[in-house]
């Protein structure tokens, strides 16, 4: 066939449009399938339901007049709780549990507020916990919102070991009682009963809720950690993102065991039923029909109907968890209550398997040492003990691959710019020397879940905020405060967010320059020119990480500096940190006049056919049979008869 044809196509050039063309239309069905059409029903759906809510309500078109968190809680009569560990009041009109604060938590590292998870209608992000029951019978008044609650009995602070009880009659016969117990972490306890004497039967349905307005100011914003509606329910990890609900906004399970709440990066407020019986749970989402800002998240449960006999009682129990995200106290509130995964509202991901070890042994190595900052390099050294085996199979390659620059500069000087030549030559050098590239770069490849495991703990566990270091370092889980272009606070000028770059990143860079030094040198301009500025590239990224990672980096780079040279030593290798020997120096100077070679893709295509097609040699040795001639038989004379 011809292909100098210069007026028409070529066809390689037709088959790679027809390729692009395929492409483009199976991308466009994709983008229209799974993200358009999915944005649209969702935009629908919001629309329609600001529209029923105007419909149901026209009240809900009057804007709302925002007020402080103080003259919302002034605005009703209440009570107090307080613990040590949680403080807040209980609104006695609607008996609701919207002012809870965190006793021993702050927002920030001045420590004048405190961490507040539940706040007033209202008010900004407001976020409040109600419960009551629910009937079918319109004929029933039930305790709502406007309801005025009475304190019975003389104790009117609610405080571990003295529970208070709220009473209020609806007058038609039913009598409805609250006891509000608090233990002495973050666990209310709350039991309802409801006493008959209306002359007839009524049914009815126990429930609560978690009821958030808007996306909390200190929402981060992360796929590293879940922030929003979740829980564990009928056996499933169920995660709500606030984006995601607006196209899902009414989901329900019915399940015998379970919980579900709304969980910040560090904080939780979780519903948990009895369990063992069968709840209604559901994730629900209710546009603002007016400024489409207060948009209202909300998890609850409804329990199984309860029949309320004439001249009868009946009662229903459940727990509220708000507080910290504490593992360990999660998982001991676990085993007491009888409730499955309390503990996975700290959101350890997909590589659990690592992360929870991790963390463990950061804790109660912080417990051991008194510092988290102590405690991060020491299970630094732990993991990097633990790795070794890898590690040492990389550093001995890199070692080996030293060892041959010298014969390398010496092809390069042979063959000059025959590129094939000069790649087939230093493929054929390293299988000579029993160098093999892929077995450095495998064991690297293989910590990446080891450290994304370790910045998760960092990232996610309560252990790490606002826990101090050593001199500037007073928040490991914050970024290093200080930066390089003002001298580290020497001048007093103020500096850009995006050059906050601070002392410990800095010496991250020089630690990380070390150890590129003590890397073979690359065989081709790009990874060079890309070798020497990662350091750079990964120092301005690592900067806007947690201080407390950036310390494991520095402290690993420098555990792995001594590791390598400590091999390289002992295989010969002269090593150097800041200059370089007179080889790769020669080396440095043939691949910027050279051709570049790539030995290390040419080596790993080798190994993949030979993966999936096996050694040549052998399989032509074995596609030959051993197949041997057949003797000759033997010539048999017949005897004559005498």
């Amino acid at each position: 066939m011809n292909h100098n044809n210069k007026d028409g196509m070529h066809p390689e050039d037709m088959r790679n449009l027809i390729i692009f063309g395929v492409l483009s239309l199976v991308i466009w069905f994709l983008y229209e399938t799974y993200i358009l059409g999915p944005q649209a029903k969702a935009l629908k759906a919001a629309k329609e339901a600001r529209a029923e809510l105007i419909i149901e309500d026209p009240k809900l078109l009057e804007p709302v007049q925002l007020v402080s968190r103080e003259d919302a809680l002034a605005q009703t009569p209440r009570i107090s709780f307080d613990n040590g560990e949680v403080f807040g009041t209980i609104s006695l009109q609607g008996g609701k549990i919207d002012d809870l604060s965190l006793s021993t938590y702050y927002k920030t590292l001045e420590k004048k507020d405190h961490v507040t998870l539940f706040t007033p209608y209202k008010t900004e992000a407001a976020r409040h916990m109600d419960y009551g029951w629910v009937t079918g019978d319109k004929t029933v008044s039930l305790p709502d919102a406007s309801t005025f609650w009475s304190v019975q009995g003389n104790n009117r602070v609610l405080t571990s070991g003295a529970p208070i009880t709220l009473v209020w009659d609806n007058g038609q016969g039913l009598r409805f009682e609250r006891v509000i117990a608090l233990d002495n972490e973050y666990l209310f306890t709350i039991t309802q009963k409801v006493y008959n004497q209306s002359g007839r039967d009524v049914t009815l349905y126990p429930y609560a809720l978690i009821s958030q307005t808007d996306i909390p100011k200190d929402y981060f914003r992360t796929w590293i950690s879940h922030e929003g509606p979740m829980g564990f329910v009928g056996g499933a990890l169920e995660k709500m993102y606030y984006a995601a609900m607006v196209s899902e906004p009414d989901k329900k399970i019915e399940a015998q065991r379970g919980w579900i709440g709304i969980s910040d990066k560090y904080w939780l407020t979780a519903l948990i039923p009895a369990q063992n019986k069968i709840s209604k749970y559901r994730f629900k989402y209710t546009p603002d029909p007016v400024t489409k800002t207060r948009n209202r998240y909300q998890t609850d449960f409804t329990g199984a109907p309860q029949i309320l006999s004439s001249d009868g009682t009946i009662e229903n129990s459940y727990h509220m968890y708000a507080g910290v995200k504490k593992v360990l106290t999660l998982k001991d509130y676990q085993l007491k209550l009888g409730v499955d995964n309390l503990d996975l509202a700290v959101d350890f991901g997909w590589f659990w398997f690592l992360t929870y070890p991790f963390f463990l042994a950061l804790h109660y190595l912080g417990l051991l040492v008194g510092n988290m900052g102590v405690a991060i390099i020491l299970l630094t050294i732990i993991v990097r003990s633990a790795v070794f085996p890898l590690t040492n199979v990389s550093y001995r390659s890199f070692a080996k691959m030293k060892v041959v620059a010298p014969q390398i500069s010496e092809l390069r000087e042979k063959h000059g710019d025959d590129k094939e030549k000069l790649q087939a030559e230093i493929v054929a050098l390293y299988q000579k020397e029993g160098v093999n590239p892929m077995s450095g770069c495998l064991p690297m490849l293989a910590q990446i879940p080891i450290f994304f495991a370790f910045y998760k703990v960092l990232f996610s566990t309560i252990e790490i905020r606002h826990a101090p270091f050593f001199g500037w370092i007073q928040d490991l889980s914050a970024r290093d405060p200080t930066t390089v272009f003002n001298l580290f606070g020497l001048f007093p000028w103020g500096v850009p967010e995006f050059l906050m770059i601070g002392a410990w990143p800095c010496l991250m860079l020089v630690a990380t320059i070390m150890q590129k030094q003590l890397n073979p040198p690359p065989q081709d301009k790009m990874q060079r020119d890309m070798m020497m500025f990662f350091p750079f590239f990964i120092t301005f990224i690592m900067a806007k990480f947690a201080s407390g990672l950036v310390i494991y980096w520095t402290f690993s780079a420098l555990l792995g500096i001594i590791q390598q040279s400590i091999i390289m030593r002992s295989v010969g290798v002269p090593v150097y940190f800041f200059n370089k020997d007179k080889f790769e120096k020669k080396l440095e100077a043939q691949v910027e006049e050279g051709p570049d070679v790539h030995p290390l893709i040419d080596m790993a295509e080798q190994e993949a056919e030979k993966a999936l097609f096996g050694d040549e040699d052998e399989a032509e040795s074995e596609a030959v049979p051993d197949i041997k001639p057949p003797k000759p038989k033997k010539k048999t004379q017949k005897k004559k008869k005498k």
